[in-house]
Parts: structure tokens; C-alpha cells; sequence
């Protein structure tokens, strides 16, 4: 089975070099390593350069789906595997997720980030609350995390690839659902590690979580998959995280910070809902 690895890149020059680095000394070398730079303003094109590896270009910024999509279009590789720009790979990584695909009724196999610079509070919080991980067993998921996942190409090419609509966060979640309705399992492998190297502060968190609860409700509506539950599992742990902060942790200024973002949760996801309403009466 030929392996693509595709790194979708867009102002990284912070970490692309690393990364491209990490996924060259993987235990199992990839076949082709794809890396599509996406109208960046900044040097990364030139970090990219120096590496053997093949590097696309976009004339100007065109989204995360579209980037996936340029991979997808030019991947000679059985398996995809997407590895964000800002995620270093474990040596061990293209070996673990290939031994996910035991037979044709897998579409996708997906790891776990872990939080590899947790300076702030913001930080510590989103290692805490907003693991991009599905616990530490294996399973079969409802959707891969987008910073460490795989998929075999021809599934892919079924479903025509990532919808453009999802320009920053949700084209995980929304090309995940679509293939799991074409009839294919997901699975999740903890042993599939990638070490996520983004830092934040409080500023920067809030707006993230609000544009990727917006994304992974729309994601969901589009794809019939029960959007409400995301509701349901907000104002859950709108009262939920904020108590084990404080009775867990003893941790009073974490606990301020996750009732602020669990209230930005639910407006994120009340606006997703109206803006939905507002282009079915549109319509």
C-alpha cells in the first residue's frame, strides 16, 4: 500500500520545518510527501524549498478544504495521510495508521494531538477541555481529527473530496460524515501521535473555539447528523468543566475561563443555527 503525505500550509513558517522534518524520518517512509502552500505572506514557500519534497502553490489564500483538495488531486498514494503544518509527526506514525486498514470496509484511520507547548492558561486549558483526541483506546469515531488523519484516496475521490465551504475549521468533521455515509468505517488509533506545537492566548482561544463550533454545527446540519447534540453536549459541560476545575483541579482562574468559553460555545452555535434559518428562508 503507497503512502501520500499531504501538509497543507498556509503562514507556518514557524513550524513547517519541523514538521516536513518529522514526517521524513518516519519508521515507515512515506511514498510521495506533498506539501501545498496556500498563498502564504510569509516565508514559507522558501522553508519548504530546501526539503525533498513536492511543494504546490496557490496564488492566493483559498482555504484549508481547497489545499486538501489540491493534495488530493495530485496524490499518487493508496492512503492519504493530512498532518497540519503545525503537528510534528511520531517516528511511528505512518506505521501505526496503515495497520488500521484491515480490509476494504475502512475509509479512514485518525490519531491523537497532544498538546506539545502549554506555556498560558490558555494552554493549559485547551490540553484540559479541547484534546483533539477520542480517549486513549481504540474505536471506531464518528469523525477524525483534521491535524492527524488518513483516508484511502479512492474513498475520497467517491465523495469529491473536502467541500471549499469550510475554509479554517469543520472540513474534518464534514468530509468525515460523508464518507461515513458512503458506507465506510473511521477508526481512531491513540498510537497514531502527532505533537501539536500551536500556543495560544485567551484572545486567541476564544476566537477558536467560537469558529469551530460554528463550523461543526454547520458540518452536522448539512450532513443531517443531529447538530442539536451539539447543544446538548455544550450546556453539559457549561456546568460540567468549571465544577472539576474547581473541585479537580482547585483551579479557580481555569474554571473563570471555561464558563466564559462555554458561554462563547453556545453563542457560536445559536448564531450557526440562525444564520441556517436565515438561508432556508433565503432560499
Amino acid at each position: 500500500m503507497k503512502i501520500t503525505v499531504g501538509i497543507p500550509c498556509y503562514n507556518g513558517s514557524l513550524y513547517i520545518g519541523p514538521t516536513i522534518e518529522s514526517v521524513l524520518k518516519q519508521t515507515r517512509p512515506a511514498n510521495e510527501v506533498l506539501v501545498v502552500d496556500d498563498g502564504s505572506t510569509d516565508n514559507s514557500a522558501q522553508i519548504i524549498s530546501h526539503y525533498p519534497v513536492k511543494l504546490i502553490q496557490h496564488d492566493f489564500n483559498k482555504g484549508l478544504a481547497v489545499a486538501r483538495n489540491t493534495i488530493l488531486e495530485a496524490a499518487m498514494g493508496d492512503v492519504i495521510v493530512f498532518i497540519d503544518a503545525d503537528a510534528i509527526a511520531d517516528p511511528n506514525l505512518l506505521s501505526v495508521l496503515l495497520e488500521g486498514y484491515e480490509n476494504e470496509r475502512v475509509g479512514g484511520v485518525g490519531g491523537q494531538g497532544i498538546e506539545a507547548n502549554v506555556y498560558s492558561l490558555a494552554d493549559r486549558w485547551r490540553k484540559r477541555h479541547a484534546s483533539q483526541s477520542h480517549s486513549g483506546r481504540f474505536k471506531e469515531v464518528e469523525f477524525l481529527y483534521g491535524l492527524c488523519m488518513s483516508f484511502r484516496t479512492k474513498v475520497l475521490r467517491k465523495v469529491r473530496g473536502f467541500n471549499p465551504a469550510f475554509r479554517t475549521n469543520g472540513e474534518d468533521i464534514d468530509v468525515s460524515l460523508r464518507v461515513r455515509k458512503a458506507g465506510y468505517c473511521l477508526r481512531y488509533l491513540p498510537d497514531a501521535k502527532v505533537y501539536h506545537q500551536r500556543t495560544d492566548n485567551v484572545l486567541t482561544l476564544k476566537r477558536t473555539m467560537a469558529a469551530w463550533y460554528k463550523a461543526a454545527y454547520r458540518a452536522k446540519e448539512i450532513n443531517n447528523a443531529k447538530p442539536w447534540k451539539l447543544f446538548a453536549g455544550t450546556l453539559y459541560r457549561l456546568i460540567a468543566d468549571p465544577i472539576a476545575d474547581l473541585v479537580v483541579e482547585h483551579d479557580i482562574e481555569m474554571a473563570l475561563l471555561s464558563w466564559q468559553i462555554g458561554w462563547i460555545k453556545i453563542c457560536a452555535l445559536w448564531q450557526a443555527h440562525r444564520a441556517s434559518i436565515r438561508t432556508e428562508e433565503q432560499a
